[in-house]
């Protein structure tokens, strides 16, 4: 739809560029939040898939196990260690994904690569996420460059921040293709992760 705007308003007039720009950097901002949105729920249904095809800790992943137990450590309270028993695990790990899942959604709101990294690693045991992400003439650095530029200027704007250069259309369709393209190479390595640990495809 923006598409169909922006065929609108563009020409060669000042003020029909000044929409244009607008109508950009919206596309931006959108396709930001797209993959915001995308990464946390495909990571939170892939967790839910891991403890609901796992029998006994012993498969969830270490990282996973050690972050989650954290708090119980750390706890004063001694008797708290039988909340371990019978199927108390995944109490403590569900409690895990919702204590990650609000962090990443009050301080780690901009998907940049580090953030996603750090978010598979809490909660899939995913070493780098971002080792995926590579494709014919782009390797998985130029990916995660690429990602964090844009997800930089859509900062920019989101935030009022001037963004000195015009926001183009090219951009936007730029950003788009970029994000599809790590949304397959994403869904496709959370696949392989959990068949390795569950012997059983998630999608």
């Amino acid at each position: 739809m923006l598409w169909h705007i922006h065929a609108e308003v563009s020409g060669s007039g000042k003020g029909r560029k000044h929409r244009a720009d607008v109508l950009n950097r919206t596309a931006i901002v959108f396709i930001s939040a797209c993959w915001e949105s995308y990464i946390e729920d495909v990571c939170m249904e892939g967790f839910d898939f891991l403890l609901c095809n796992v029998e006994d800790p012993s498969k969830i992943p270490p990282k996973v196990k050690t972050i989650a137990a954290r708090e119980l450590r750390n706890d004063k309270d001694e008797r708290r260690i039988w909340e371990l028993a019978g199927l108390g695990w995944k109490n403590i790990l569900t409690n895990h994904k919702e204590a990650t899942r609000e962090i990443w959604l009050k301080n780690f709101n901009t998907p940049k690569s580090k953030q996603v990294r750090t978010l598979f690693l809490e909660l899939l045991g995913i070493d780098d996420i971002t080792s995926n992400w590579h494709w014919t003439d782009t390797t998985s650095e130029t990916a995660c460059a690429d990602l964090d530029r844009f997800i930089g200027i859509r900062g920019n704007i989101a935030h009022r921040i001037k963004h000195e250069e015009t926001v183009h259309k090219s951009w936007a369709k730029e950003f788009l293709a970029h994000v599809t393209s790590l949304v397959n190479l994403t869904d496709q390595a959370i696949s392989n992760h959990l068949f390795s640990i569950t012997a059983t495809r998630p999608w």
